[in-house]
């Protein structure tokens, strides 16, 4: 009978079995980026500018530490109880043997959390003096060229360029397009804010979306926008689509607007107004050379009932010689005057005609409507035996559709 010799034994000390485990926990790549959400609780901000506390679930908690080089960075400092969410990396603490998550960022979750966020940077940042007035840029009157930070997809660019084309279709868009929502948002928008400024030809921004939820409009609560809407050199007006509620960009740009359309209507004169205004000028100073021809008649009238029979003639032809040059003088300034004006208003009016839809026309274009008045853009919109009308440069034609290509 043979005997079976014992297996030998491999003595481990606990700090080589801590060592182990940690140098797996580090080989997983999965481990050492990882989001985790939870409940805080036992919550602790000792002198050494740590952070530490329990993150917990229904059945489960994780010991959770910010160190200071990461928690003086944090925008959203929990309490406890607070829904978060966590991203950091897994690591053992040796002296507990205990597996925890050394922390990075913290998110908020929930309303109640977004709103004490929101208020926490609100007051940093306006303490560090971001919101105040001295600091805010004016606005161009007539400007030129346009930039806007905004979805390409979304609502917001859309009332942007239809309003612009009904009020000042001499003014240039530049998009910039961005996420406005989402983990990614923030990042994106900074990152426009910072290369549209490394422009020079843009006159001023406009940065924001149409309207939403306070999750969906966090992205322009984040302390990274607030930061490149303050340091941008060129004005910034935040246009985030909502009536009542501000966010921090709104608070720290150089002009909010409630909505991206009312942002065009800050920015930009209407033109019908400004022909208006040409045409009062126009009025105005004829108005005023004939005053000054009526007083300066009436002020030779009495002069002229003034002087003695031997004196009045002479004195009179004078005075009508200097009337005439001064009519002169003021003819010519006022000819002048209006040669400019008219200029400027062809000018602007020949401008206006090239965007116009019947200059299109008069190059040979036309545009074809079916019997409902709606523009056919596609053959999918009408049918073999359908009348349409044909709007050319010069009257209208009356077809009939034989064969849809």
């Amino acid at each position: 009978m043979q005997l079976e010799l014992p297996m030998p034994r491999t003595i481990f000390s606990v700090t080589q079995i801590t060592n182990t485990l940690s140098r797996i926990i580090e080989q997983q790549p999965q481990l050492q980026n990882v989001w985790v959400k939870g409940q805080v609780s036992n919550l602790r901000r000792p002198a050494s500018g740590h952070i530490y506390f329990t993150l917990k679930d229904e059945n489960s908690n994780i010991k959770s530490v910010a160190f200071r080089s990461n928690a003086s960075r944090l925008q959203f400092v929990p309490r406890d109880g607070d829904e978060v969410l966590v991203q950091g990396r897994i690591n053992i603490y040796a002296a507990s043997s205990e597996y925890q998550i050394i922390v990075n960022t913290i998110e908020p979750l929930g309303i109640g959390a977004l709103q004490r966020a929101f208020e926490e940077l609100k007051q940093k940042l306006s303490d560090e003096g971001l919101f105040d007035a001295a600091h805010k840029k004016t606005l161009p009157m007539f400007p030129k060229k346009i930039g806007v930070i905004t979805s390409e997809t979304g609502a917001a660019i859309q009332d942007i360029q239809q309003q612009l084309q009904k009020r000042y279709p001499l003014a240039e868009l530049l998009l910039y397009p961005t996420l406005v929502q989402g983990e990614y948002a923030a990042a994106q928008i900074a990152h426009a804010v910072r290369a549209i400024n490394s422009r020079i030809d843009i006159d001023v921004l406009i940065v924001g979306r149409g309207g939403g939820s306070l999750e969906d409009l966090w992205a322009f609560n984040e302390e990274i926008v607030a930061r490149a809407i303050f340091d941008s050199k060129i004005p910034v007006v935040s246009a985030v689509g909502h009536e009542t509620d501000f966010t921090i960009s709104d608070m720290v740009a150089d002009h909010r607007s409630p909505t991206p359309s009312a942002a065009v209507e800050h920015l930009v004169p209407d033109q019908q107004e400004l022909l208006a205004q040409l045409q009062g000028f126009r009025e105005r100073l004829n108005r005023l050379i004939l005053r000054r021809f009526e007083t300066q008649h009436d002020e030779l009238d009495a002069l002229e009932l003034g002087l003695s029979p031997s004196k009045r003639k002479d004195t009179i032809y004078q005075l009508s010689q200097s009337i005439d040059g001064l009519e002169a003088a003021y003819q010519k300034a006022m000819n002048d005057r209006l040669n400019v004006e008219s200029n400027q208003l062809q000018s602007l009016a020949a401008r206006l005609n090239g965007l116009s839809p019947l200059a299109t026309l008069k190059r040979g274009y036309s545009i074809c409507r079916t019997s409902s008045g709606g523009v056919v853009t596609s053959n999918q919109q009408v049918h073999v035996g359908e009348q349409l009308d044909v709007q050319l440069s010069e009257g209208n034609l009356v077809c009939t559709v034989d064969e849809c290509l």
